[in-house]
């Protein structure tokens, strides 16, 4: 039986897409399990390919598995169709599965579009499913408890995997956190589930050539772990080009763990500010403050580890004011890279409920609840404010004059740097920040002509 398992791709939204596009590993893990079984399977990720699914590639299908969140549900319907009338076409037989994110907190929103949905963590009854003993139209699983039942991801089953620049690892699942807007807890839930260290190093061994990415939502929730981690990962020479992990901010406060992060390859970190209005902190339940994001913007900078912070626009206290603000603050603070987001109420979260309740809703376009379109109400601001402000953000910091100034500084940092080694292990400045401000204005830009119709469409709602 050919068994096909894809990742759509979503319509041109997030800007950050052509800079890390790192695939979905629900897809590869079951298709790894599936074809230790002796199912002949195959992969298909359109983010990666940069190209729709062929009919040719559908048509070899006996069974289409596919995985989608919520900004790329639209997507999955039409291949779920274009699947479906090839096969009958040929006078073959169909059938297809949905499961990840989207089809986990909305079943009902997908069940007439696939054969079967799969509700939760499917690893513990994929090949129960795929060998139909599941009659059932929406299929619940249940969380692997014993992370490591689950095999090292065999990424050669992916089309196109040659071009993958970062390969991702994942270490644990589930987040103690209570974010109101994430779908992680929903998802995965607030217990936290472990990877054994050990199956944790055979991952980082097969791709000790190439640079990996912790896509833990948070990697460091137990720093005796994660030093053993990186104490492993250090004795067995790991030569990657570098490695970078989710985390919070409260990470930074311990110095001699950034630092040992800092000796075993840490390039970036990846952290969720969301916000520098105390008040919209609070609304989120993010459990930080303003001076906690200050504080670690500088320690992992002095530590020669770039900083993406990520930053939400659009929390019911948020005003006119929040944009020039946060823009300030992130242009001030030196941070190396950040993602602009517009608060999004995602199926399945505490904030999505109370936005649904309060009908401020603008539609159920699923393609654009990416963090990168508005597609509510909100308290303080028009529809159309908070898009222009999120782009006026972007467009002040990936512009050719700050570009131009991150160069001017790492220049001079770097002459400073280099008589300040002669009696300390000094950091030499990174150029990087430069080239990606470079780099993401010609991305927003493009973002920008390509969502010209939706813009507009903000524009007219009062």
């Amino acid at each position: 039986m050919n068994i096909l398992f894809v990742e759509p791709r979503g319509a041109f939204s997030n800007v950050f897409d052509q800079y890390m596009t790192i695939p979905m590993l629900g897809p590869v893990n079951l298709a790894t399990i599936a074809d230790k079984a002796g199912f002949n399977v195959a992969i298909i990720n359109e983010n990666i390919l940069r190209r729709k699914i062929t009919p040719d590639e559908l048509a070899t299908a006996d069974m289409l598995c596919v995985s989608c969140m919520t900004a790329t549900i639209t997507r999955g319907r039409e291949i779920a169709r274009e699947y479906k009338d090839i096969r009958s076409a040929a006078g073959k037989k169909s059938h297809s599965i949905i499961g990840g994110i989207h089809a986990s907190m909305m079943p009902d929103d997908v069940v007439n579009d696939f054969d079967q949905v799969f509700v939760g963590e499917a690893e513990n009854h994929i090949i129960d499913l795929l060998s139909g003993r599941f009659p059932d139209k929406i299929v619940h699983g249940a969380p692997v408890q014993d992370m490591d039942t689950i095999p090292v991801p065999n990424f050669k089953l992916l089309k196109g995997w040659e071009k993958m620049k970062i390969f991702p690892i994942m270490t644990s699942r589930g987040c103690p956190y209570n974010c109101n807007f994430c779908s992680v807890t929903e998802m995965f839930g607030r217990g936290y589930r472990v990877r054994g260290v050990d199956k944790v190093m055979e991952e980082v061994i097969s791709h000790r050539d190439h640079r990996i990415f912790f896509v833990d939502d948070h990697f460091v929730v137990n720093k005796r772990r994660t030093h053993e981690i990186l104490d492993r990962m250090e004795a067995i020479g790991f030569r990657g080009k570098k490695w970078s992990a989710q985390l919070r901010v409260e990470v930074a406060r311990d110095i001699p763990l950034v630092k040992r992060m800092k000796e075993t390859g840490c390039a970036t970190v990846y952290i969720g500010f969301e916000s520098i209005n105390p008040q919209s902190l609070e609304e989120m339940h993010k459990g930080q403050t303003v001076e906690d994001i200050r504080l670690s913007i500088d320690v992992f900078r002095k530590n020669g580890i770039l900083v993406h912070g990520m930053f939400m626009f659009g929390s019911d206290s948020d005003t006119c004011d929040i944009f020039a603000a946060t823009s300030d603050f992130c242009l001030n603070s030196r941070i190396s890279s950040v993602q602009y987001m517009v608060l999004t109420p995602l199926p399945g979260t505490e904030f999505y409920r109370r936005i649904e309740h309060e009908g401020r809703l603008l539609h159920k376009k699923w393609e654009y609840y990416d963090a990168m379109h508005v597609v509510f109400k909100p308290r303080n601001l028009l529809p159309d404010e908070l898009q222009q402000g999120m782009i006026s953000c972007f467009s002040d910091f990936y512009s050719y004059t700050s570009s131009l100034n991150d160069a001017v500084n790492a220049v001079g940092e770097t002459v400073i740097t280099f008589f300040r080694r002669i009696y300390t292990k000094a950091h030499f400045p990174s150029f990087v920040p430069a080239l990606l401000k470079l780099f993401g204005r010609k991305i927003v830009m493009s973002w920008i002509s390509y969502n010209r119709e939706y813009l507009q469409y903000l524009k007219k709602i009062r």
